[in-house]
């Protein structure tokens, strides 16, 4: 197999072509994707997982299309930011607004049930697996499923209420 600088080019300018015609030509990752096209293509030759080495140009047509599949996959998933729209800042929290926030959270777990605050507690305070918490309710895991999901709404409401008590009571003493 030839992995040479000229042949290598060559393979690069045949997959920009068919890159194109699948994004368009307006798209910004088309370099992008020719690049790990031949990179994924490289690596498999290296380590030698090519099967028909008669047919390479098959098989890099084949890794190129998983790629552009991928991107799509991607891009259907990434929101669309609109250039007009302004990008927040990201700002360190003031020490007020986190103690706030804790005290809030707080509150909202209080407003649970025992269940539901220990299992969200030890799943997301704690960072315990979810096998262990199931182990130890004696749960299978569908209905760890159905009880997280039921717990995640109660602590949301319960939290979204707190936050706007909070906020109505700070626009009060303003």
């Amino acid at each position: 197999m030839d992995l040479s600088e000229p042949s290598l080019e060559r393979l690069r300018l045949k997959l920009r072509y068919k890159v194109l015609y699948h994004v368009g030509h307006n798209c910004a990752d088309v370099d992008d994707l020719v690049q790990e096209s031949l990179a994924r293509f490289i690596k498999a030759a290296q380590n030698e997982q090519i099967r028909n080495t008669q047919e390479l140009g098959a098989f890099l047509n084949g890794v190129c299309r998983n790629v552009i599949l991928e991107f799509r996959r991607r891009v259907k998933r990434e929101p669309n930011i609109d250039e007009d729209m302004q990008i927040p800042e990201t700002r360190v929290r003031p020490d007020a607004e986190i103690f706030e926030m804790r005290d809030a959270i707080d509150h909202g777990l209080g407003e649970l049930a025992e269940r539901d605050r220990d299992i969200l507690r030890a799943l997301y305070l704690e960072g315990r697996e979810k096998e262990d918490i199931c182990r130890d309710w004696n749960m299978s895991d569908a209905q760890f499923r159905v009880v997280l999901f039921r717990a995640k709404e109660r602590f949301r409401r319960v939290y979204a209420g707190e936050t706007k008590r909070r906020g109505d009571a700070a626009i009060e003493t303003k």
